[in-house]
Formats: C-alpha cells, sequence, structure tokens
C-alpha cells in the first residue's frame, strides 16, 4: 500500500474541539456507472453532505479530491465500456476517508504535467488537499481502491488563525 502524508493548514471553526459543535459520525457508499456525468453529481452531493455533518469548512477541499479520484477511476481505470466504480465516504469525527474502487491494477501516480497539457493533475492535486491517500487491492483481488482521508479535528492543527 503506498501512503503519501502531506500536511496541509485549512481554516477550521474555532468553536470545534473547545467544547463548541460535535461532528457527526457517518458513512455512504453507492456504486455508480462509470461515466463523467455521475462524478458532478456525486461531488455535488459529498459538499451537501459534509456541510450537514458540521464539516463545511473542508467540504470544497475533500469534494475536490474525491472528484479527481472519481475522474482518474472513470478515465483510466475503466478503459472498458459498462462497468461501474464504488466509492464510499466514511467519518469517525476525527478522520473522513473517500475511497474509490475500479476493475483496473494500473496504479496512480503524481507527476508533473506540462504547462500545455490539458489532463494529468489529479493526483498532485489529491496530494495538495489530503492528509494521506494510498492504494489497496480489494479483498477479492480485482481492479484497485485508491482512498484519501483528511483529519477533521483540532487537534490535527488546522485551527484557525
Amino acid at each position: 500500500m503506498t501512503e503519501i502524508p502531506h500536511d496541509s493548514p485549512r481554516e477550521m471553526p474555532s468553536e470545534l474541539g473547545s467544547g463548541g459543535p460535535v461532528l457527526r459520525s457517518f458513512a455512504f457508499a453507492a456504486v455508480l456507472s462509470a461515466d463523467r456525468e455521475a462524478i458532478g453529481r456525486l461531488r455535488h452531493g459529498l459538499v451537501d453532505l459534509l456541510r450537514a455533518s458540521g464539516l463545511g469548512y473542508l467540504a470544497d477541499d475533500f469534494a475536490l479530491g474525491a472528484q479527481e479520484l472519481m475522474a482518474n477511476a472513470v478515465v483510466h481505470g475503466c478503459r472498458v465500456h459498462d462497468v461501474t466504480i464504488a466509492v464510499s465516504v466514511s467519518c469517525d469525527g476525527q478522520r473522513i476517508r473517500f475511497k474509490v474502487q475500479d476493475p483496473s491494477d494500473e496504479q496512480p501516480r503524481v507527476r508533473a504535467a506540462a504547462d500545455e497539457e490539458m489532463s494529468g493533475r489529479g493526483m498532485l492535486i489529491v496530494e495538495a488537499f489530503a492528509d494521506r491517500w494510498g492504494v489497496e487491492t480489494p479483498s477479492d483481488g480485482t481492479g484497485k481502491s485508491v482512498w484519501m482521508e483528511m483529519s477533521c479535528t483540532a487537534a490535527s492543527g488546522r485551527e484557525a488563525a
């Protein structure tokens, strides 16, 4: 499993971790058609879910990283027509995790795209926003799951300046 730690400051409401609102734990999973249109719909739903769960301060960053993981799965992991991707998001009140599974064994890679290239920056975006990300082989041995995590606690050093 590849794990790349990354610290990125994010503004957090000062009342979190100080007796203020408690973050709601949640889990969500879905199987989607491997098409680009599904990505936008899920991203909007993810932002709504995070805001409703008290995580509005990181909803846009998290959803952008999730969108890039889904786009990579659709473009690179699902080159066969009529396939699906499985996505899940979970939060335990400390960390929020997004995972996407596709049928390909091809590993994602962080690369520096040339200025004139229109694509190729997805994993750079994930690396910039996620605290950690990695790749797992699903229990059935088919394809891969690419995941990212962000901390959602004041103890993570993300308190507002």
